[in-house]
């Protein structure tokens, strides 16, 4: 995977940093513009989600700071995007696609970090 997040669509960025927010906002109406509506998750418990499942957890949750991403790593393939960066304690796998024009996640998958 590349590093290098200036090679990654400008309008992608701008999803990945209004998703984020809409997760530590607890807002699901905004988090679920950016999430497709196939879109799977397993959570760092081993919980699996549909979207609607996540949603719903979602507004169980408390609103709480933005944690930035840290060692991003990403790949591309045209209107396809993996990531994986690392964000409290946690490493994150999300895949990102282009769907009718706009960036959506498709799956993540969320893993507890190892202690050093």
């Amino acid at each position: 995977m590349s590093n290098l997040a200036a090679n990654i669509p400008a309008d992608l960025q701008a999803a990945m940093r209004a998703r984020d927010d809409a997760f530590y906002a607890v807002d699901p109406a905004q988090w679920g513009k950016y999430t497709a509506s196939d879109f799977t998750t397993v959570q760092q418990n081993g919980q699996f989600y549909l979207r609607a499942d996540r949603i719903e957890n979602l507004q169980t949750q408390k609103q709480r700071p933005y944690v930035p991403r840290e060692r991003e790593q990403f790949q591309q393939q045209g209107d396809l995007v993996v990531t994986r960066f690392f964000s409290g304690g946690l490493w994150v796998v999300e895949v990102w696609k282009r769907i009718d024009g706009a960036w959506a996640t498709v799956m993540t998958q969320a893993t507890t970090a190892a202690k050093a």
